[in-house]
């Protein structure tokens, strides 16, 4: 921004701009003082005068985006806001920063960044354009629309064009990942839409980006392998509760068949494939050997699975063949730009191979996945907070962190620690200015089996169509295992009177815009689902989960952290686990209340709520919800929905 459009910082002139003389109630239908809203603000105003880090919670309805967005801009700062999710990236770019501009600050510059394989790579598209692969679904269809769209396109942000029938698989043929991506060598280098859009971010006052970017900026700055965002003089980190799981993903690394696979298919592409032929053969082969020993390993079911010493010694002479394999083809690519960042791709796949077999007691665990995105190994740090405190905290202080839900019982210390932010860290609950104990239901069935009980999932159907038929469908079903979810939509088909969507029979993004348009309907996903969905309205008034959304203590990440916390004199379950499954319920109930006219009921079909001690944590957190174990009940709450409606 111009000088002449920062806006006031000061905690008086913030009032005024959030207050009911605000000119943003000229645009804002319904817009009324929140003093939530205005403690927040203030709070991040003073956190990046301060340069301070700040966690806020701001319960739904706070008003937290312009909270963050009116001091963060008043500060005159290169900012940047970072969101977890595509949706709320989408709505501060499109909804937030339109009004301030309209409203406050007229040359007011932003500009949205998204990860590299959001947008169209020139390079290798034209080489696709060339050779096209007829057997991906819709190829020929895709490059009618791509060809004249990569001309037109000033942004090259293949979101344009998503919905079009283009598929996942042809996207990764004329997209560049970070190990795909030529960078001052490639040729097309002056018409790098990528670039492009980080040089207007550049000029930009403000950056909005995702987790994933920001961390993966972070990491290739720690690395020494440069940077994918411009300088900037502070962080927003909204949705911040995801933070820890992205930031798992960032600094671990992972070596999949499918990884060797695109790289394999990359060199066959690029380079004469007589020359490479015996060498790609030998990779294809140690990597088909180790992958299947791994499949072995894991069994029938696969899934997740901790590699232990022993398991790691099984794997370690399968492992080191591909190792060599893959040193003998690097060696065995040439000079030129094409064929020198293909030997780097092959020697980091080697390294990151290496790595996993190596993991350190307490710092970082080994562990495989076999089932849904394929076989990989993997290897992930044990606690995030040691890599954000070097990449980011060392070199920072102006950083704040938000969420709806970040504290379980209004105690912010457990994502300080899990973040690993100094002590020093401002803490604010700001608590949400809805009516829960009006606006929502928490309903437990008197009677179920135990989870681990053979009847559960019989029981779950028969108790999903009692409450379905209540709330005339309009409702997720979420699920903590895809077992559950497979086997309950299973029993479910044709005996419900509403369209019944399924994760997996479409993308995310497409069930949930069936889900609003064919209302009313019935969603049937695991509890990871409703992370950032925003449905407001009664298209969705009840959230219905099969169990407390423990996280399973056998995985590897879990198990891990829970034994350096117990070694460390805290208490896996009470510490960890617990705190973490009533955050995931209480996100569960805020995708329910979007507004101050939404009501909602959440079933959780778990007795365990109401029979266990720990089950009190869990209501207190969700108070004032009230609760009840009659269905009758139920149908008295969607009964005063129609009366208030009419």
């Amino acid at each position: 921004m111009n000088h002449d459009d920062k806006l006031p910082a000061s905690p008086e002139l913030l009032q005024v701009w959030l207050g009911s003389e605000s000119p943003l109630a000229l645009e804002l239908k319904g817009f009324a003082p929140r003093p939530g809203q205005l403690d927040m603000a203030r709070a991040v105003a003073r956190a990046l005068a301060q340069e301070t880090p700040l966690l806020v919670e701001a319960g739904t309805g706070t008003g937290k985006t312009l909270a963050y967005l009116l001091p963060a801009l008043a500060s005159g700062l290169k900012l940047v806001v970072s969101t977890g999710t595509r949706t709320l990236q989408d709505q501060v770019s499109s909804k937030e920063l339109p009004l301030i501009k309209r409203c406050l600050a007229p040359n007011l510059r932003w500009a949205v960044l998204k990860g590299r394989t959001n947008y169209l790579c020139r390079r290798r598209f034209e080489a696709y354009a060339r050779q096209p692969d007829l057997a991906l679904p819709g190829a020929a269809g895709a490059l009618a629309i791509l060809k004249p769209w990569s001309r037109q396109s000033a942004s090259g942000d293949l979101d344009e064009v998503r919905g079009q029938g283009l598929g996942e698989a042809l996207l990764s043929e004329i997209t560049s990942n970070s190990e795909q991506c030529l960078s001052g060598r490639c040729p097309q280098r002056e018409e790098c839409f990528l670039l492009e859009a980080r040089r207007r971010a550049a000029e930009a006052d403000l950056m909005v980006v995702n987790h994933h970017l920001f961390l993966a900026d972070l990491a290739l700055k720690a690395a020494g392998h440069g940077e994918a965002l411009p300088r900037y003089q502070g962080v927003v980190f909204d949705e911040a509760h995801q933070l820890p799981e992205v930031a798992t993903q960032v600094f671990g690394v992972s070596v999949s068949a499918a990884r060797l696979a695109v790289l394999l298919k990359d060199i066959g592409r690029e380079v004469p494939q007589a020359r490479l032929l015996p060498l790609l053969n030998a990779c294809r082969l140690a990597g088909d050997r180790l992958f299947a020993e791994l499949a072995r390993l894991a069994g029938p079911t696969g899934g997740t699975l901790g590699l232990t010493p022993p398991m790691l010694a099984k794997l370690a002479p399968r492992g080191q063949a591909l190792a060599e394999a893959l040193t003998g083809l690097a060696a065995g690519l040439g000079h030129g730009e094409e064929e020198e960042a293909l030997a780097s791709r092959t020697q980091t796949l080697e390294m990151d191979l290496k790595a996993v077999a190596l993991p350190v007691a307490g710092q970082s665990v080994a562990w495989a996945q076999t089932r849904g995105r394929g076989t990989s190994l993997n290897l992930s740090p044990v606690e995030v907070g040691p890599h954000l405190e070097h990449a980011l905290y060392q070199n920072m202080g102006r950083l704040i962190f938000t969420s709806a839900t970040l504290a379980p019982l209004g105690d912010l210390e457990p994502i300080r620690l899990r973040l690993g932010l100094p002590a020093e860290t401002a803490k604010l609950v700001v608590a949400s200015p809805f009516d829960p104990a009006r606006q929502a239901l928490l309903y437990v069935p008197r009677r179920m089996p135990p989870p681990q009980d053979p009847g559960f999932v019989a029981a779950v159907a028969k108790e999903l169509e009692a409450i379905l038929s209540l709330s005339q469908g309009r409702a997720f079903v979420l699920f903590t295992t895809h077992r559950n979810l497979e086997q309950v939509s299973g029993l479910m088909q044709g005996r419900l009177p509403f369209p019944c969507l399924v994760q997996g029979q479409a993308p995310r993004m497409e069930l949930l815009r069936r889900f609003v348009q064919e209302s009313p309907s019935v969603l049937f996903a695991t509890a990871s689902f409703w992370q950032g969905v925003d449905v407001p309205g009664p298209a969705l008034s009840a959230v219905i989960v099969d169990k407390l959304p423990f996280a399973p203590p056998d995985d590897p990440l879990v198990a891990a952290r829970v034994q350096r916390l117990e070694q460390a004199g805290g208490n896996g379950f009470a510490h960890l686990m617990l705190p973490e499954a009533i955050l995931s319920l209480k996100q569960g109930l805020g995708r329910l209340l979007r507004t101050p006219d939404d009501r909602g009921l959440l079933a959780v079909l778990d007795v365990r709520l109401a029979t266990k001690g720990y089950g009190r944590q869990f209501l207190k957190a969700l108070a004032p919800v009230p609760l009840t174990h009659d269905l009758e009940k139920v149908r008295e709450f969607f009964a005063a929905e129609v009366m208030e409606g009419q």
